[in-house]
């Protein structure tokens, strides 16, 4: 299973917030200050298709498509053409029980948390993020995080809220959708066309 951390690319570079050229994303942006959403359609092309898509070609997309020109990635813009591109189906909810359903269908989903906001300190984020959802079982989700580092969450406010398997980390649908609770859409949800019913 591919695992992708934006962490390992403070060298790529990948400009965002084009609206504003003389922002800091524009002048000094990489992959690991903004990439979480190219890394997470990487991972969700590995685990839906039989193709690869790498860094480079992903970024790209978000360039050609526009994705880019607010601070980060923009995937409302990019997941149609992510989907387009590899011939998957595509549908955006807010609805945890539509991502469960995706997900025990053989597919995968782009999360969407929020981040901080009053009297809530961000599980997956401070700020706007996108992480990969690749299977749920027993209860657990299991996600592929971009930003994720040994001591991701070992702080106070997020100790024992997952649990990890080295980069793999499990969390409670309950959690997903507290911190998802400020974003909209929350989920987007691939399949192959093959598997959706």
């Amino acid at each position: 299973m591919l695992f992708v951390n934006q962490n390992d690319y403070p060298d790529m570079p990948y400009l965002t917030d084009t609206k504003h050229p003389d922002s800091e994303c524009m002048r000094h942006g990489t992959v690991k200050m903004a990439g979480c959403g190219l890394c997470s359609c990487c991972m969700l092309i590995d685990r839906l298709t039989m193709e690869t898509l790498t860094l480079e070609e992903c970024r790209q997309m978000s360039m050609d498509s526009g994705a880019n020109q607010d601070p980060g990635t923009d995937m409302e813009i990019l997941a149609p053409v992510v989907a387009e591109k590899y011939d998957l189906d595509l549908k955006t909810s807010n609805n945890m029980g539509e991502l469960i359903e995706c997900l025990q269908s053989g597919g995968c989903a782009i999360l969407n948390p929020g981040g901080d906001r009053e009297g809530y300190h961000g599980l997956f984020t401070n700020g706007g993020h996108y992480m990969t959802a690749v299977s749920y079982h027993n209860g657990e989700i299991l996600i592929l995080d971009p930003s994720w580092s040994e001591d991701k969450f070992q702080t106070p406010e997020r100790k024992g809220k997952v649990r990890e398997a080295g980069c793999l980390v499990y969390a409670s649908p309950e959690v997903i959708i507290e911190d998802t609770e400020n974003r909209r859409p929350r989920y987007f949800l691939f399949w192959r066309k093959s598997d959706r019913k």
